[in-house]
């Protein structure tokens, strides 16, 4: 039997294109970058070609690039290295940063971690759609704001944040209070606070040129986008100064030192070429058949509540709740009858089966359930095998009602 793989968010294959592409970087071209010989500068020559590739496709300059581990490194290294190097600047005063209260826990446990060592947290909140208010981000920048970090696009439902609007009540925060005009260069104290987005969700579908979307940082992850696992990246604007995460070596821009990966380097560069080639095409394909699908689900059960907004919603995500359902053993039973789901972000799905997202889109009232299926399709996701997944569905639970 055929498995139907619909956790698209948590990992995706490598496309061929991307292996062949990598492949000579394992053990023909083997050399260290950092080397002077032969060998070394090919390599050299490999990354620095990937890294303008990359730039050009986010619309930064080379040097703006900055390639870590995962997205998880990358979130730590724009809060840790943003506050770090303020709080230098500033001993006698207190940091403060803004999130979102449905960032991944990446950006979440590294400003929780920042606030019990000193720094002033705020959470901003979302409405029932899962959408954070720019006018609340407004009220809440101070002048010891560091950071703000909104995530993208959502792990978990999907939703397709503002970002440009945040971004436009930032620029005129500083206008207003820093006396900053839009064409001025921006440098020192003017510089805060910093706009940070987690993008890794969203490079699929939307675009990620970061000068049109107004940030100063952004973060991606090959894995997510038919490329290699292991390899992120940190778009960081020239006029951005980062405390490093990880020293020892100088690389990037002293940033992230440690030998670069080669190999992934090449990966990240095809496959994010290839995603925007066809992103466009697959994100309408995708739309047509997620529509479908949400479509039967809520005519066939009734009782199913879609969490997050339709109207800005990632075109591969559909997630649902039930109310008195064991979500977990739902995604248990689809997977023995050959369908893969997922509660939640594969980054927390052994932790408890509460969703801070959906805990977070009813503000804690306790009117909806606060788990859910997340279903996140792919390019070799067709019709047939959504068809299937309702069906299988409906199957599962008739058997769980039968068994009460």
């Amino acid at each position: 039997m055929k498995r139907i793989y619909l956790d698209h968010a948590a990992a995706t294959p490598v496309d061929p294109r991307v292996l062949k592409a990598m492949a000579p970087f394992w053990s023909v071209e083997y050399g260290n970058p950092s080397a002077i010989h032969k060998e070394g500068v090919v390599a050299r020559k490999a990354v620095e070609e990937s890294r303008r590739n990359i730039g050009e496709m986010l619309g930064v300059h080379p040097d703006e690039i900055v390639f870590t581990g995962s997205a998880t490194e990358s979130c730590n290294l724009a809060l840790f290295g943003a506050v770090s190097l303020w709080k230098k600047r500033h001993p006698k005063r207190t940091p403060h940063i803004i999130v979102s209260a449905v960032e991944h826990d990446a950006v979440l446990f590294k400003a929780r971690e920042l606030e019990m060592g000193g720094v002033r947290l705020t959470i901003l909140p979302v409405n029932m759609d899962g959408v954070v208010s720019p006018s609340a981000l407004k009220g809440a920048i101070t002048e010891d704001t560091v950071l703000v970090s909104v995530m993208y696009a959502n792990n978990e439902i999907g939703v397709v944040q503002p970002i440009r609007e945040i971004a436009k009540v930032i620029r005129k925060w500083k206008k207003e209070h820093r006396g900053l005009s839009r064409d001025a260069k921006q440098e020192g104290e003017s510089r805060y606070p910093l706009f940070h987005t987690d993008a890794t969700q969203a490079v699929n579908y939307c675009d990620v040129h970061a000068p049109r979307l107004g940030v100063d940082m952004l973060t991606c992850n090959a894995a997510k986008i038919y490329g290699p696992k292991g390899i992120g990246l940190l778009a960081v604007s020239r006029d951005v100064s980062l405390y490093p995460v990880i020293v020892g070596g100088g690389q990037e821009r002293g940033l992230r030192a440690g030998t670069e990966n080669v190999p992934l380097i090449i990966g990240f560069a095809q496959a994010l070429s290839i995603t925007r080639k066809i992103q466009e095409k697959e994100g309408a394909r995708l739309v047509e058949i997620r529509d479908n699908t949400i479509a039967n689900l809520t005519r066939e059960i009734p009782a199913i509540i879609i969490n997050g907004t339709m109207k800005e919603r990632l075109p591969n995500n559909i997630h649902f709740s039930l109310p008195e359902t064991d979500h977990e053993y739902l995604a248990i039973a689809l997977d023995a009858r050959g369908v893969a789901v997922a509660t939640k972000s594969a980054c927390n799905e052994r932790d408890a089966e509460t969703s801070h997202v959906l805990l977070a889109l009813d503000g804690g009232a306790g009117t909806r359930p606060y788990h859910g299926l997340r279903i996140t399709m792919g390019r070799g996701t067709a019709k047939k095998d959504m068809h299937m997944f309702a069906k299988t569905l409906k199957e599962v639970l008739k058997t769980m009602i039968a068994y009460g």
